[in-house]
């Protein structure tokens, strides 16, 4: 079932957006589009697009006449309306539409609609997408097809799902990640993932003054957290999904 939004709260969150920004002049224009390429920079973003710029047409709407852009921004992270609001630089009184996006809809869709000639001021294709960063998601049944069920092996058939993980481990654990896909390639694709995961994303030991293994970071939605420990860390930290710290550390990236 899918939900069509015509407006939501300030604290509404979501991991993707659909906007429309009236812009009346090139300089607001341009910090709109400067204000999205600096959140791009910081990681923000899984795709991002801000369509040419366009007339609205229709009368019953508030961009008719109007110089106006739509974005489309799929987020790594949800983040709330009013965070973008604010980390993007949208003048409300100019006039603005947000919402999440409409998941009834095609992602190709979306994209479509936001770079279409209709409506654009400039004829020229160049200029019906003035940034667009990142991959556009696939749509559904759109990636690679399985071209059936992954079946048992011989191994599977004769063991108990717990006995088939026991000795996964112990492939894994030796460095036979391989050699446990071909044993068992059924429970490989179920629990592979999680195995490797347990095995080698540990919690990092704090020894000396330090009584606290974690580091707290407080913050509203969209301010910039998670970019900054990806930034600080790099790779040696993992955000640890199954509770609200970092605190999953990966030996064999040292």
């Amino acid at each position: 079932m899918s939900t069509t939004f015509k407006t939501v709260g300030y604290n509404h969150e979501d991991r993707q957006w659909d906007a429309r920004v009236n812009v009346q002049d090139d300089e607001y224009l341009q910090n709109v589009l400067e204000s999205i390429m600096l959140e791009n920079a910081k990681g923000k973003f899984k795709y991002i697009l801000v369509g040419g710029v366009e007339i609205g047409t229709l009368p019953n709407q508030t961009d008719y006449q109007v110089k106006h852009v739509h974005i489309a921004a799929v987020f790594h992270n949800r983040c709330s309306k009013s965070s973008i609001i604010k980390n993007w630089n949208i003048v409300e009184g100019n006039g603005y539409y947000l919402v999440p996006r409409d998941r009834s809809l095609p992602y190709k869709g979306w994209k479509d609609h936001h770079t279409k000639e209709f409506s654009k001021i400039s004829k020229e294709s160049k200029d019906w997408i003035l940034y667009e960063e990142c991959e556009l998601p696939l749509d559904a049944g759109k990636g690679i097809k399985r071209t059936g069920p992954v079946l048992r092996s011989e191994n599977e058939k004769k063991m108990k799902t717990d006995e088939v993980i026991i000795d996964m481990r112990r492939l894994l654990e030796e460095g036979k990640a391989d050699e446990a896909f071909q044993m068992y390639p059924r429970n490989y694709m179920i629990y592979g993932e999680k195995i490797k995961a347990m095995i080698h994303q540990k919690k990092k030991a704090f020894f000396g003054k330090h009584t606290d293994p974690h580091l707290y970071l407080y913050g509203y939605p969209g301010t910039g957290k998670t970019s900054l420990f990806q930034f600080i860390y790099g790779d040696f930290y993992k955000k640890n999904l199954e509770n609200r710290f970092w605190d999953l550390y990966d030996e064999e990236i040292l």
